[in-house]
C-alpha cells in the first residue's frame, strides 16, 4: 500500500465510546477522520476511504436483533472485498470476527474488567499490557486468521488479511472511562470491583496509555500495508 491511511472512517455506536487515543494518532499522522455514528441513519461507501475502524458499544456483537448490526456487518463485507484495510477496537473486533466467519458469545462465567497483562503470539504487534480489558463478550479467532493475543479467559487480538481485530480498549481517554466508571458503577461493585479505583488508575495510567495507544496504533496500520515511519518523520 506503501502510504499513510488519508481517508478514515470510524464507525462509533455510542457517545462514550469515541475514536480516542487511536484517532488522534491517526490525526497526527495526517489522516482525516469521519466519525459516524451506526446508530443515525445510512452507513457510508466504506470504499471511498483507506481505512475502516469499528469502535467498542454496549450491545452485543452476537445480537442479530441490534439494528445498526446487520449495516455495519455489510459495510465491513463490503471493506473486506475490496482490499480496504479494518481495525476492529472491542465490540467491533467481536463484529470483526463474526464477518470473518468466527463466532461472539457471551461470557457466562462473567465479565472481564480491568487492567490486565495479555499473552501474546507477536509482541513486535501486541506487547503483553496491561491493557484496559472490559468487555461480556467473547470472541474466537475467525478461520484462518493469526490469534495474536489472549488471557485465560478470551482471545484478546487476531489478524487476518488486512484486518486487526482488538478486544482490549487501546482508545480509551480519561473523559471516556469517568463515563464507563459513573455509568456501571453498580455493576462494577457487584463484581467487587470499586470503580473510583479502577478510575484512579486510569488516570495514573493516561500518559503511559496515550504512548502505548500511538505505538499499537502504528504498528497496526503498518501491519495493514502502510507507511508510517514516514509519515512520523515527517511530522
Amino acid at each position: 500500500m506503501g502510504r499513510v491511511p488519508r481517508a478514515v472512517l470510524c464507525v462509533q455506536h455510542q457517545d462514550d465510546c469515541p475514536p480516542g487515543y487511536v484517532g488522534q494518532r491517526l490525526v497526527d499522522l495526517g489522516a482525516e477522520i469521519d466519525v459516524v455514528d451506526a446508530r443515525h441513519g445510512r452507513l457510508p461507501d466504506p470504499r471511498a476511504y483507506d481505512l475502516v475502524v469499528s469502535l467498542g458499544s454496549d450491545d452485543s456483537a452476537h445480537d442479530d436483533a441490534v439494528p445498526y448490526l446487520s449495516p455495519e456487518r455489510g459495510v465491513l463485507e463490503t471493506a473486506i472485498r475490496a482490499e480496504i484495510p479494518v481495525f476492529g477496537i472491542c465490540f467491533g473486533a467481536q463484529l470483526l470476527s463474526r464477518v470473518l466467519g468466527g463466532s461472539v458469545t457471551a461470557m457466562h462465567d462473567g465479565p472481564e474488567i480491568g487492567w490486565l497483562a495479555v499473552q501474546t503470539e507477536d509482541p513486535a504487534l501486541v506487547d503483553e499490557g496491561p491493557w484496559l480489558i472490559w468487555h461480556l463478550d467473547a470472541m474466537t479467532a475467525p478461520p484462518g486468521a493469526v490469534a495474536l493475543a489472549w488471557t485465560g479467559r478470551a482471545t484478546q487480538a487476531f489478524a487476518a488479511g488486512r484486518t486487526v481485530g482488538v478486544q482490549f480498549h487501546p482508545e480509551v481517554t480519561i473523559a471516556s472511562a469517568q463515563v464507563w466508571a459513573a455509568h456501571y458503577g453498580s455493576h462494577l461493585a457487584a463484581l467487587g470491583i470499586d470503580p473510583d479505583a479502577l478510575l484512579d488508575e486510569i488516570r495514573v495510567r493516561d500518559t503511559e496509555s496515550r504512548r502505548r495507544a500511538h505505538e499499537l496504533t502504528d504498528r497496526v496500520l503498518q501491519r495493514l500495508g502502510f507507511s508510517v515511519l514516514e509519515a512520523a518523520e515527517r511530522g
